[in-house]
């Protein structure tokens, strides 16, 4: 045998041993990896649904301050139109007490 060929034998059979070694411990850490790597996944799943919650949670929050505040502007531009209607306001008269009116500070 020539040197080349026995270099080539001798990487084949190196190549061969490193692949058995390799699939000996792969056959054993993939049921290992596997639990940790489904306990992460329920880890990381169950901080989405509470980042969830709490997203939704804000969003609520938000909606329900919207609506008091429009609720408050609405009972404000009410009272101003009940105001203008009792001073018999003409047209722009009415208009300005109007913006006034909604200008000032809110009822409450």
């Amino acid at each position: 045998m020539t040197l080349h060929s026995k270099c080539l034998a001798l990487a084949v059979i190196a190549s061969i041993a490193g692949a058995s070694h390799a699939f000996s411990q792969s056959a054993t850490s993939p049921i290992m990896g596997s639990k940790t790597m489904n306990e992460s996944a329920g880890e990381r799943r169950k901080a989405r649904e509470e980042e969830a919650a709490q997203k939704q949670k804000r969003l609520e929050e938000s909606n329900r301050r919207t609506l008091e505040t429009v609720q408050a502007r609405n009972q404000k531009r009410e009272d101003c139109r009940r105001q203008a209607r009792e001073q018999h306001l003409h047209f722009l008269k009415r208009v300005r007490f109007m913006r006034t009116c909604m200008a000032s500070a809110p009822a409450r």
